[in-house]
């Protein structure tokens, strides 16, 4: 995977959850956690595993600058991992963001 594939998955999906495993089987509790407030929204969303093939950490880091996993987007946009995503959700704001990316 290169980091263009990244922007790809990106670009193609309103939220993505890149993440340590599956959303069936998190490989981390911080990873769990994300899919737990993504799960929340009730809306569909698109899982890529990091472990699936060892060119999508390094392609993914190199588009978001960003060097842990999960990395969550919305609208194209990289909001965060677990810490941020459960923030913006318990302020609101995830809630807000997702609602424009899917009114789009």
């Amino acid at each position: 995977m290169t980091p263009e594939d990244v922007k790809e998955i990106v670009e193609n999906n309103q939220i993505v959850v890149f993440a340590k495993g599956t959303l069936f089987q998190p490989m981390c509790g911080f990873s769990q956690n994300a899919f737990h407030w993504v799960n929340q929204l009730q809306k569909p969303f698109t899982v890529v595993n990091i472990f699936d093939d060892e060119s999508i950490r390094p392609a993914l880091v190199a588009h978001s600058g960003w060097p842990t996993t999960p990395q969550v987007f919305v609208g194209g946009e990289m909001i965060g991992g677990s810490d941020i995503v459960e923030e913006l959700f318990q302020s609101g704001e995830l809630q807000k963001k997702v609602e424009a990316a899917f009114a789009e």
